[in-house]
């Protein structure tokens, strides 16, 4: 059954974003707000595992709704800033990026509308990804193997933007794209710790919506580029957090034997 379940969700959340990629692709062009239409999109994933939760089950209860301890919740929010600062960091000192002297966010702007905005994006992806795919991958495999292919599963739903939006669009896409699954993937080894510990689905939604706005709305625009190989450093899908990003999983993937259940027992 969960299987069945995994691929149902699977076919379900690629077919079901075909409207939401298109009007992401083709915003400006039809006039439509783009914010829109990625929140569309963003959500697209809760809506393929409510679909499937009722198909299976009857019920939309195990997506991991409980609130979870605040250790976990504080976890989630601080990671992306320390991983971001730590890539800024090594840009900054390995003189691949200088500081942008014409940046400058309020704070308000920043911690509170940013993280609250962020987190009505991040909410529609968590709850499908870490929120019900997470739990039913962890029924048939064991922690290394669930949070790799789900973290696959998530980068390859982001191949039509990354191919036909622009979306992240800092260098070709022949280095762009392994950059992007290489990231996400180990990404997805801290989000599917934090969702299998804590059993709740919001440590890795504040951990989603802190990425967004720290790394996107911080860091990222606060380095500038000092050469020609620059931008392979700098953003979402530079070397610098990559690095980073994958000392993350490394982290995390040690710590799978402190998982519950029959992750416990798990060998790789």
């Amino acid at each position: 059954m969960p299987l069945k379940k995994v691929i149902t969700y699977t076919i379900l959340v690629y077919l079901l974003s075909i409207p939401g990629y298109l009007l992401s692709i083709f915003a400006k062009k039809i006039g439509f707000n783009p914010f829109l239409a990625i929140f569309i999109l963003m959500w697209t994933p809760a809506l393929s595992a409510f679909i499937t939760k009722l198909l299976f089950d009857r019920n939309l209860r195990g997506l991991g709704w409980s609130q979870g301890q605040p250790r976990w919740l504080a976890l989630g929010y601080l990671l992306p800033i320390a991983y971001g600062a730590a890539a800024f960091g090594f840009l900054q000192f390995s003189g691949m990026a200088k500081i942008n002297p014409d940046y400058h966010i309020g704070l308000y702007s920043l911690i509170i509308f940013g993280t609250f905005f962020n987190i009505a994006f991040a909410a529609g992806e968590e709850i499908g990804w870490r929120g019900f795919l997470v739990p039913e991958l962890n029924k048939i495999t064991n922690f290394t193997v669930t949070a790799f292919t789900s973290g696959i599963i998530w980068a390859l739903w982001h191949f039509p933007l990354l191919l036909f939006a622009g979306y992240v669009g800092t260098i070709p896409l022949a280095e762009r794209l392994p950059f992007f699954v290489i990231s996400v993937t180990a990404m997805a080894f801290a989000l599917a710790w934090l969702r299998l510990k804590s059993l709740s689905v919001w440590p890795a939604i504040l951990l989603h919506a802190s990425h967004n706005n720290y790394i996107q709305r911080l860091f990222d625009p606060l380095s500038a580029p000092v050469n020609k190989f620059s931008k392979y450093f700098i953003g979402e899908t530079g070397i610098a957090l990559l690095i980073m990003t994958v000392i993350v999983a490394v982290v995390f993937w040690s710590m799978r034997k402190n998982l519950p259940g029959e992750i416990q027992a798990a060998r790789f």
